[in-house]
């Protein structure tokens, strides 16, 4: 879906890396597109995905880093009907249609609201009573395969922007990303196999006990769903414990709701959003515990492919998390990721020193 451009400023920089034909004129020897995502204020919008789009392929995608910056870059020469297009959780998204010579952009992203829980509508779960569908397994299974590479033997890390408030109920006004906080994601394999072991032998909540400014209460610990764990998603343990279940079918991919198998722990159910390169492009769920009911839940978006990265790990862009307090208030956390660095080993790996 097209959305309104909000201003954008282009300088045109000729020099190094282009050549002169009497024929054709300037042009590149590579499509190189480099530039700066800010606020209407002149900060830096850290971890935007930043996007080439030819038609309907990506070409090339990056996100900025804590300056703000990001650089595209593909094989051959510009072509008509090239798009930049920019967006990040909290900020309308733009677009902006390339000319030759488009080689250095500031971009402007327009705040919009953070998404409230329960706006997002994860499904009606009368569709769980249909069981299984094998159509729409025969998809999942598309999609766990094409993210087959998987992360077993991979440490992963990421700095990230996290923003966690307090809403006083569904009817709270949303927020922007104001008071997002600098921090690090990273997990090990062998954690990750643990949070699978856990999940496979308890469900997908646990008891814990909080104590808050109004004292001490019942609660549940999640699996990081979000972040790290997100794998998960296309794992073999997640396909033994859903039925799926088909509910759109179009030319942008396949809606899939996922349902738990076995009520008799905690369990989850929710959506996949397959694209029609069967790659998982957003998965939104909710948990369902014994009391107290936290009506937890939460989405995550994943990195879509390109030229260069046919099948992206499937690890967040960004994600969104809530859970309902005794006192009926909600806590909300979004988090932005800015690219996440893999080694292998059974290690954390280490993230690149900040300037």
């Amino acid at each position: 879906m097209r959305t309104a451009l909000v201003p954008l400023v282009l300088s045109v920089l000729l020099g190094a890396g282009w050549s002169a034909d009497p024929a054709v004129g300037l042009f590149p020897r590579a499509a190189v597109i480099e530039g700066v995502v800010l606020e209407p204020s002149g900060e830096p919008v850290v971890a935007a995905r930043v996007e080439l789009w030819s038609g309907a392929r990506i070409l090339a995608a990056d996100q900025t880093d804590s300056d703000g910056r990001f650089r595209l870059e593909t094989p051959g020469d510009w072509a008509p009907g090239w798009q930049v297009r920019a967006q990040r959780l909290g900020f309308q998204p733009t677009e902006l249609d390339l000319a030759a010579g488009d080689t250095e952009l500031e971009v402007r992203l327009a705040p919009a609201p953070l998404p409230l829980p329960g706006f997002e509508v994860v499904g009606d779960r009368d569709i769980c009573a249909a069981g299984d569908d094998g159509n729409a397994r025969d998809i999942w299974r598309a999609a766990a395969t094409r993210h087959s590479g998987g992360l077993d033997t991979l440490g992963v890390a990421s700095y990230t922007r996290v923003r966690t408030d307090t809403l006083a109920g569904q009817g709270s006004a949303g927020s922007g990303v104001d008071g997002a906080t600098p921090g690090q994601r990273a997990s090990a394999p062998l954690l990750r196999m643990g949070w699978n072991r856990r999940v496979d032998r308890e469900g997908y909540a646990f008891p814990v006990r909080r104590t808050d400014s109004g004292g001490s209460y019942d609660s549940w610990g999640y699996p990081p769903l979000e972040a790290d764990f997100s794998s998960h998603f296309a794992g073999e343990l997640f396909g033994e414990l859903h039925d799926f279940q088909l509910e759109v079918s179009d030319d942008d991919g396949w809606v899939l709701h996922f349902c738990a198998r076995d009520q008799d722990d905690p369990y989850l159910d929710g959506v996949l959003e397959v694209g029609p390169d069967t790659l998982i492009q957003r998965a939104e769920w909710r948990f369902y515990t014994e009391e107290p009911d936290e009506a937890a839940g939460g989405w995550a978006r994943f990195p879509p492919a390109t030229e260069r990265i046919a099948a992206p790990p499937l690890l967040p862009i960004e994600s969104v998390v809530w859970k309902t307090l005794p006192n009926g208030e909600i806590v909300r956390t979004a988090q932005w990721y800015e690219g996440w660095t893999l080694a292998q080993g059974d290690s954390v790996p280490f993230l690149p020193v900040r300037p």
